[in-house]
């Protein structure tokens, strides 16, 4: 069996050890979670974001300690992705999927790095060890492995691990707007005139799950609360989504190579049952800015408000008929 770098059996968060390949650093250096070209686009230089514990760091302050390879890599990445971000929609949705996988794993990985060197310390200090969940460890350790994409070949046999999905969005104001949940590795993204929703390691089920309403919006412009609602459908069906033993990863010729377990599921078990109130809350969450209440979303035995798909027709409502703030 080949031994692969797994920074959770045992914790290796180490400044002297490369965060994306496990090798020891002679000379210490380090990449930035956020794209330096980003924080200065969006004058974000003073800004941040509370981590574990309330601790408050600025996105300038997290890095990534880095191999000599990983480091042209991201800045290769970096280079990529901000000459299409800045042009906007049109370019974006010409990257190929493993960039944009490879762009939003950094940051969600880059931001649980920072919570896991704090926290470390911190039982450290108490003279504790810190305790992550099985799955968490499995789904991270995978995500690792599957960002060295960057630096080596990577192939997904007979599947891809992701669902990503980018839309032209009407946004008033251009903001650098993010938000990542790291239990289920959901990822969304929104900025100059695109958003971007994710779910970075669920073998595409939550696109199969959700195809008649993604073939229904097709390509169509959103309005930010419709893009807000596709993201909310998107965490929600990864929540339901069964969880699946791990993959069968191995090497041939210095390829990795990832494997569904031979599990056969039957598609209607892929997830646990659908629950209205359960997907209103999850929406509660989202239209916050537009104060829009668990009430207004929900009353039994109504569905839930939709504002991207109309309940009487079945059809997508276009962004102009929505009647709120951009």
């Amino acid at each position: 069996m080949e031994h692969h770098f797994n920074p959770f059996e045992p914790l290796s968060f180490k400044p002297d050890i490369c965060f994306l390949t496990g090798e020891n650093l002679e000379i210490k250096q380090f990449v930035p979670v956020f794209p330096a070209w980003l924080v200065v686009r969006y004058g974000l230089q003073e800004a941040g974001i509370t981590l574990l514990d309330g601790i408050r760091m600025k996105y300038v302050e997290m890095v990534l300690p880095a191999s000599e390879q990983t480091v042209r890599a991201i800045k290769k990445l970096d280079e990529v992705t901000q000459h299409a971000f800045e042009k906007g929609y049109d370019a974006v949705i010409k990257l190929p999927e493993e960039i944009l996988f490879q762009w939003m794993a950094r940051i969600l990985y880059g931001v649980l790095y920072q919570d896991f060197v704090y926290v470390i310390r911190q039982h450290a200090q108490g003279g504790k060890s810190l305790e992550i969940s099985a799955l968490l460890k499995q789904r991270l350790k995978n995500l690792v492995l599957m960002m060295q994409s960057l630096v080596r070949p990577v192939e997904y046999k007979n599947f891809k691990p992701w669902s990503i999905q980018c839309y032209k969005v009407n946004i008033s104001k251009d903001i650098f707007n993010y938000k990542d949940e790291t239990q289920d590795l959901n990822f969304c993204l929104s900025m100059n005139d695109f958003g971007i929703v994710a779910c970075l390691q669920d073998n595409g089920e939550v696109a199969t799950y959700n195809k008649e309403v993604l073939q229904c919006v097709g390509n169509a412009t959103l309005h930010p609360v419709q893009f807000e609602e596709m993201y909310g459908r998107f965490i929600y069906a990864n929540y339901l989504l069964c969880k699946l033993p791990d993959y069968k990863i191995s090497e041939t010729d210095g390829v990795l190579v990832f494997e569904l377990p031979d599990v056969v599921l039957k598609r209607d078990k892929m997830f646990a049952p659908w629950q209205d109130e359960i997907f209103a809350q999850v929406l509660t969450n989202l239209w916050k800015p537009w104060g829009i209440t668990m009430n207004m979303i929900y009353t039994f035995p109504n569905s839930p408000l939709s504002y991207l798909i109309n309940e009487r027709t079945d059809k997508f409502i276009p962004s102009e008929y929505i009647g709120l703030p951009y």
